[in-house]
């Protein structure tokens, strides 16, 4: 299996969907609402051609419902596929539960676990994060220097192998969308990936808001 680069629809690890480069397919949805207090994200994985764009179900989603039994029951969001109804839990990989006071928490593969226990953060200044792949490899997520083309996925062995790199957005010298580059040995654990990624790349963006805001 070979690499694989996936574009982000939109700037955000939060709100985006990502696209294979390759076959213009969208293969992952990263959707969190926005709320003051206690955000989720949540992952979902598909296969959606390019001619068949993933939609909101305006219709789906109104609050108006003839149906008597749907009173009271907590709306979701509802997608359309090329005809095709899916409900915000189809096809849903891991979410992530934002806290501030107290570790969030990571559901992923039926198991709910603290952010502290998937993925502890490592380095010298705690800014990378490590967790445990499928195959029982260590992997970290080295986040580098502010301003620079981290965050990179590697091995903490010796060899430090990459095996994903993200390069940002940019507007110069030629527009270019975000994208995350996978090489061939990860391709077998693209779901740990994008769930790790996301909340790397995430915290990586709060702390450079934060010394930016700082810094007067």
């Amino acid at each position: 299996m070979g690499a694989c680069t996936f574009e982000f629809t939109k700037n955000s690890p939060l709100r985006t969907t990502l696209v294979d480069e390759a076959t213009g397919h969208a293969k992952y949805q990263i959707e969190t609402p926005i709320r003051i207090v206690g955000s989720v994200t949540r992952i979902r994985k598909f296969d959606i051609p390019p001619q068949a764009p993933l939609i909101r179900d305006e219709k789906a989603n109104s609050d108006h419902s003839d149906d008597p039994t749907d009173k009271g029951k907590k709306k979701t969001s509802k997608w359309k596929i090329a005809g095709r109804k899916l409900s915000e839990t189809d096809d849903e990989i891991a979410r992530i539960h934002w806290k501030c006071l107290s570790p969030s928490r990571i559901d992923f593969k039926g198991k709910v676990t603290t952010r502290k226990e998937f993925l502890p953060r490592t380095g010298k200044m705690k800014t990378s994060y490590k967790f445990t792949g499928p195959d029982g490899v260590e992997y970290r997520w080295a986040m580098g220097a502010m301003g620079m083309n981290y965050p990179r996925l590697v091995t903490m062995d010796e060899k430090k192998t990459v095996i994903a790199k993200f390069h940002r957005a940019r507007c110069w010298p030629k527009r270019r969308k975000a994208r995350l580059e996978v090489q061939p040995a990860g391709m077998g654990m693209l779901d740990y990936i994008i769930l790790t990624f996301v909340f790397a790349e995430q915290k990586r963006r709060d702390r450079e808001a934060a010394a930016k805001s700082g810094g007067g």
